[in-house]
C-alpha cells in the first residue's frame, strides 16, 4: 500500500497524467473552487451552426488534453442571439482510451433560462444527498479561442456514473422523454420505442436494444398490472421503487415540472445486471426550484399533488402503506436537509461567492446581473414570461407546505427528526467496489467516539450493526445486489453504496 502511495506521489510531481491515474473524477468535479476550461483552434461556425464533432485542444485548469471531441449540445436550451450553447466533450473521440481524470465524457450546461446559474447543480447535489444515483457537477469559466464564453456547469456523463457505480459504462439505459408517463401500453417491447404518430416517448440511451426494450416493457407491465396482494414484493424484483418515489419527492419538493410531474420526461432508467432491476437516474434540472409552470405557487403546491396521486406507478402510494412510507420518508429527509434553511442558505451564498464575478463577466447570458442577484434571494422575478420564485423564497415556502402536509398525513418522521443526513464522499470509503468476499471500510470524520456502523440492503433494512473498530466485513454469504454502509456520527450520517458480486 505504501509503495502505491509513493508511486502516486511521484507521478503527481512528475506529470499531469496523474489526473488519469486517479480514475474517479474527483479532480474534475471538485466543486470547492471555480474551474477554468479553455478550447483552442475551435471552428466557432461549426459549433454554433451544427452538432458535428470537431477535434481540438482542451485545457482544464491549465492541464492540456490534445485531440478531444467537442460539439454543441441541446435542442431548445441555447441562446442563438449570443451563441451560448451547451457543449459535449469526448476525450476519447479521436484518441482511443484517452481520459481526463479518469473521465472520457462530460458536458458543459449553459443553465438555460436560469438567472441564478445554480438550479441544476443544487438539485443534482440534493439527489446525491438523498442517496440517488446522481451525476456529479461543478462550475467552470469557459473560453473558446481565448474569448470568454461564460459560466457553465460541468456535468458528469451518464456513462461515467455507470462506470463509477456499476463498473460498466455500456449498461442498458432508457430515457423517459416528454409524455413518457410510465403507463402500460402493451406486451410488445417495441411499442415503447415510438408512439403517438412517430413521436418518441422513450429512447434508448445506451446498451443493447435487443435486451433493453424487453426488460423495460416487462418492468412497466409489472409496475402497472401486478396483483395488489403482492404488488410491492413483485415490483421490487424489477424496479428500485424506493428510489423512484424518492426521486419524485425531490421533484415535488423543488417544483421541478420539467419531469414526471408535468411533461413526464427527464428520468433515465438503467438496468443493473447484478441485481436485475431498473434503477432511476435523475436528469436535467435547469427548470428546478419552480422555474417553469409558475401558475403553481410554492406556498400552495401540494405535498402529494395529482401528478403523484394519479400517476402511473406513483399512484400506488394510495394502495400500499410501504410505498407511501417511502415517499413520505423522503419528504422527511428533505425537510431536514434543504429545509434546514440556515445551512442551505449558506450553501447558496457560498456558491454565489464562487461564481458571482464569472456571472457578472458573462456577456452572453440574456439576463442582467441584477436578475442573478435577485434570483438567489427572496421574492419573485418576471423573466421569460414566468413569475419565477427566488431560490430562498422557494426553499422557505416549500418547507412550510411539506411540514403541514406531513401533519395532515399524521406522519411522524421518526427516522429523520433531528438527523441531518449527508453523503460524506470524503470521510467514508468502501473498497473494493464491486466486491465478492471482503470489503474494507475507512471512516475519518470521527466527530464522536461511539458512532454506529450499519449494513443496509436496497430496501432500507438494517442487516447488521458493527462496532466502531470494524474496518473489514466478510460479505461472502450476502446475495448479489446493491447494499449500503451507513455510519451515524453525532448529527451526521455518511452513506456509501457498494455492489456484492
Amino acid at each position: 500500500m505504501k509503495k502505491f502511495i509513493y508511486f502516486l506521489f511521484f507521478v503527481f510531481f512528475s506529470s499531469i497524467n496523474f489526473l488519469s491515474a486517479q480514475n474517479d473524477g474527483d479532480v474534475l468535479f471538485d466543486d470547492t473552487f471555480l474551474h477554468e476550461i479553455r478550447f483552442e483552434n475551435t471552428d466557432t461556425n461549426n459549433y454554433i451552426n451544427t452538432k458535428n464533432y470537431q477535434q481540438l485542444k482542451m485545457l482544464v485548469d491549465g492541464n492540456v488534453v490534445d485531440s478531444v471531441g467537442f460539439k454543441r449540445k441541446g435542442n431548445i436550451s441555447g441562446y442563438p442571439s449570443t451563441n451560448k450553447f451547451g457543449i459535449k466533450i469526448k476525450t476519447n473521440k479521436y484518441v482511443a482510451g484517452q481520459e481526463y481524470d479518469g473521465t472520457k465524457e462530460f458536458t458543459l450546461h449553459m443553465n438555460y433560462q436560469d438567472p441564478t446559474m445554480m438550479r441544476e447543480k443544487l438539485t443534482y447535489d440534493l439527489c446525491s444527498d438523498m442517496g440517488l444515483f446522481s451525476l456529479r457537477t461543478a462550475f467552470a469559466k469557459v473560453y473558446i479561442n481565448n474569448v470568454y464564453w461564460g459560466l457553465f456547469t460541468i456535468v458528469e456523463g451518464k456513462d461515467e456514473m455507470y462506470k463509477q457505480v456499476f463498473n460498466n459504462r455500456g449498461m442498458d439505459a432508457i430515457e423517459s422523454l416528454d409524455f413518457g408517463d410510465m403507463c402500460f401500453i402493451s406486451n410488445t417491447p417495441w411499442d415503447y420505442d415510438y408512439l403517438v404518430s412517430g413521436w418518441p416517448r422513450y429512447q434508448l440511451e445506451g446498451g443493447d436494444s435487443l435486451t433493453a426494450w424487453p426488460n423495460f416493457s416487462t418492468m412497466i407491465d409489472k409496475a402497472n398490472n401486478s396483483p395488489s396482494a403482492n404488488y410491492v414484493d413483485t415490483l421490487s424484483k424489477y424496479l428500485n421503487i424506493e428510489d423512484f418515489l424518492t426521486y419524485q419527492a425531490v421533484n415535488v419538493y423543488l417544483m421541478n415540472f420539467d419531469s414526471y410531474l408535468a411533461f413526464r420526461g427527464n428520468q433515465i432508467f438503467v438496468y443493473d445486471t447484478l441485481t436485475n432491476i431498473w434503477q432511476v437516474t435523475p436528469w436535467d434540472f435547469n427548470a428546478s426550484f419552480g422555474l417553469w409552470e409558475t401558475s403553481n405557487q410554492p406556498n400552495s403546491y401540494a405535498m402529494i399533488p395529482t401528478a403523484i396521486s394519479g400517476g402511473c406507478i406513483a399512484s400506488e402510494i394510495n394502495n400500499h402503506n410501504q410505498l407511501k412510507d417511502y415517499y413520505l420518508d423522503a419528504m422527511c429527509e428533505l425537510t431536514n436537509s434543504i429545509g434546514d434553511t440556515n445551512n442551505y442558505f449558506a450553501k447558496i451564498d457560498n456558491f454565489k461567492n464562487q461564481i458571482k464575478q464569472a456571472v457578472y463577466d458573462d456577456t452572453r447570458k440574456v439576463v442582467t446581473n441584477l436578475d442573478f442577484d435577485n434570483g438567489l434571494e427572496f421574492g419573485y422575478n418576471t423573466l421569460f414570461g414566468e413569475n419565477q420564485p427566488a431560490l430562498k423564497t422557494l426553499v422557505r415556502e416549500r418547507l412550510l407546505v411539506v411540514k403541514q402536509g406531513l401533519v395532515n398525513e399524521n406522519y411522524t418522521c421518526v427516522s429523520t427528526i433531528g438527523i441531518k443526513e449527508v453523503i460524506a464522499e470524503q470521510s467514508l470509503s468502501v473498497f473494493p467496489n464491486p466486491a465478492s468476499s471482503i470489503i474494507n471500510i475507512n471512516y475519518t470524520n470521527k466527530i464522536e467516539s461511539n458512532y454506529t456502523i450499519k449494513l443496509v440492503n436496497a430496501l432500507g433494512q438494517t442487516l447488521n450493526n458493527y462496532s466502531t473498530k470494524t474496518t473489514q466485513l466478510n460479505i461472502e454469504d450476502l446475495p448479489s445486489g446493491l447494499y449500503f454502509i451507513k455510519v451515524q456520527n453525532g448529527n451526521e450520517v455518511a452513506i456509501k453504496k457498494f455492489i456484492k458480486q
